[in-house]
């Protein structure tokens, strides 16, 4: 009993990263996005700034389960080229379940996934709670956005864009 009350008592002390309080307006159709300097699940660094067409991003596990079920039915190729990329805010995530758990799941997956660990590459994305937001860029700059609450409406456009998986 004293070893589960010590194991509890330190989990609960652990520091939690998170977003500031201060709201950051939204980007908006026009505004330029910026991932340079991000890194992957798998430690490689962000160098599609310029080939980016198309941002999904999301930051609560039921977008994140969306996400997965679309991305399983299309095309990824797209993604290793930068043009779709899946940006994943892991900022209020305590540091030892991304380091120890969530970021080496992560490695299994056949797309990279773009990791804003300190939450500044996407405070000012649009969200809406419980969707997935795909942003269009053309030229850096957003052309447009779109929320998905479905996989199978996210699916079809992630298609559109990508193929589907062969």
């Amino acid at each position: 009993m004293q070893r589960i009350l010590t194991v509890l008592a330190l989990t609960l002390s652990l520091p939690l990263t998170g977003c500031a309080t201060s709201e950051v307006p939204p980007l908006a159709i026009g505004d330029k996005v910026n991932l340079d300097g991000l890194q992957d699940q798998n430690e490689n660094t962000f160098t599609h700034q310029n080939n980016m067409q198309a941002l999904l991003f999301v930051d609560g596990m039921a977008g994140k389960d969306l996400i997965q079920n679309a991305l399983n039915t299309i095309d990824t190729q797209c993604m290793e080229q930068g043009k779709l990329v899946y940006l994943a805010d892991i900022s209020a995530m305590p540091g030892l379940i991304s380091k120890f758990i969530a970021v080496p799941k992560m490695r299994d997956y056949g797309y990279p996934v773009w990791l804003d660990r300190d939450g500044s590459a996407s405070a000012a994305l649009p969200l809406r709670e419980d969707e997935v937001t795909l942003l269009s860029i053309d030229d850096q700059l957003i052309s447009g956005e779109e929320f998905f609450a479905s996989s199978e409406a996210l699916t079809q456009r992630l298609a559109k864009m990508c193929g589907v998986a062969k």
